[in-house]
C-alpha cells in the first residue's frame, strides 16, 4: 500500500497538523461545549424570549455562510494535496479560493450585522441576542484569524519546493480552518434552527 506522504519514503504514516494545532483546537472546543452548554440552560429558563428572538434571525444567512465554510474547507484540503504532489501553482489558486469564500463569509456577517443593529438589535436587547452576538463574534475572529494564516501561506506558497516546515505549517492551518468549519456546523442549528417555530 503506497503511503499518503510518498515523499517521506519508507517513514510510518502520521496524523497531519503538529500536537500543538490539536492542542489548542481540542481545548478551543472545550470552551465552546461549555458555551453552547450555558446557551441550553439559558434557553429553557426564557424559552419564550429565545423562540421569539430566533425568529428575528434569517436563516438563509446562516445556511449560506455554512456552505461558504464548506467549500472553503475543501479548497484548503485541494491545496494541501496539491503541496504534497509539488504542484505549488495550484496550491496557490486553491488557496486563493479558500480566501476568496472566507472574505464572502465575512461580508455576509457584516451585512447580517448591520441589519440587526440597524433596527436596533444589540447585545443588550436581551439574553438571546448577547449569546448570539458573543458566539458569532468570536466564531467571526476565529475566521479572520484563520484567513490571516491562509494568506501568510499564499504568500509563501513556492516555499513548499525547499522548505520542511510549510507543508506541516499547511496542514496545521487546514486542521484549524476544518475546526471553525465545524464550529459554525454547531452554530448555525443552535442559533437559527433549533426550536424555531
Amino acid at each position: 500500500m503506497q503511503s499518503a506522504f510518498h515523499e517521506h519514503g519508507n517513514k510510518p504514516l502520521r496524523s497531519p497538523g503538529t500536537e500543538g494545532i490539536w492542542t489548542f483546537v481540542f481545548i478551543d472546543m472545550i470552551i465552546f461545549l461549555l458555551i453552547f452548554f450555558t446557551f441550553m440552560m439559558e434557553r429553557m429558563r426564557q424559552l419564550d424570549v429565545y423562540v421569539t428572538s430566533q425568529t428575528k434571525l434569517n436563516e438563509f444567512f446562516g445556511l449560506s455562510n455554512t456552505l461558504i465554510l464548506l467549500t472553503s474547507s475543501w479548497l484548503v484540503v485541494e491545496a494541501i494535496q496539491s503541496v504534497r504532489k509539488l504542484n505549488v501553482k495550484k496550491a496557490g489558486l486553491y488557496l486563493n479560493g479558500a480566501l476568496l469564500f472566507g472574505m464572502a463569509f465575512s461580508v455576509n456577517k457584516i451585512i447580517e450585522y448591520s441589519s440587526k443593529l440597524s433596527v436596533g438589535i444589540t447585545p443588550a436587547t436581551n439574553a438571546f441576542f448577547s449569546f448570539y452576538y458573543f458566539i458569532t463574534i468570536v466564531h467571526f475572529l476565529h475566521v479572520i484569524v484563520g484567513m490571516l494564516i491562509i494568506l501568510y501561506f499564499r504568500f509563501k506558497v513556492k516555499s513548499a519546493l525547499t522548505s520542511k516546515t510549510y507543508l506541516p505549517g499547511l496542514e496545521n492551518i487546514g486542521l484549524f480552518w476544518h475546526y471553525v468549519d465545524i464550529l459554525w456546523i454547531f452554530i448555525f442549528p443552535l442559533l437559527y434552527l433549533v426550536g424555531r417555530q
